[in-house]
């Protein structure tokens, strides 16, 4: 089966990847953002990529895509800068995969 790669986003934040050949699911409220999760669900899509202001904004619905095998999801900063939340997600998984705190332990 061959799976593709998925970004929500504010327009703007997100418009570069089309040209990537990521399908963009531009949203600018809640409503289409909770729709745009459903499509990726009930979808062939493997990764997920979705910016921190979204991702913050949807945290419920990720988490539930989180918990199933696919789409992985990683979260990006958006146009407007960083929250840290990408950071904070990468330390989480990290620590969960090798028991400790690689990468950002000698900050």
């Amino acid at each position: 089966m061959e799976y593709s790669i998925a970004i929500i986003g504010s327009p703007t934040a997100i418009l570069g990847f089309k040209a990537l050949g990521v399908t963009a699911f531009p949203v600018a409220s809640a409503e289409e953002g909770r729709a745009a999760v459903e499509k990726i669900r009930s979808g062939k899509y493997g990764i997920l990529l979705i910016t921190e202001d979204w991702a913050e904004e949807l945290s419920q619905e990720i988490n539930e895509l989180k918990s199933g095998t696919l789409p992985a999801v990683t979260v990006l900063p958006s146009q407007s800068g960083s929250t840290g939340a990408g950071e904070k997600e990468l330390r989480s998984i990290v620590e969960r995969a090798v028991g400790s705190d690689i990468l950002f332990s000698n900050e």
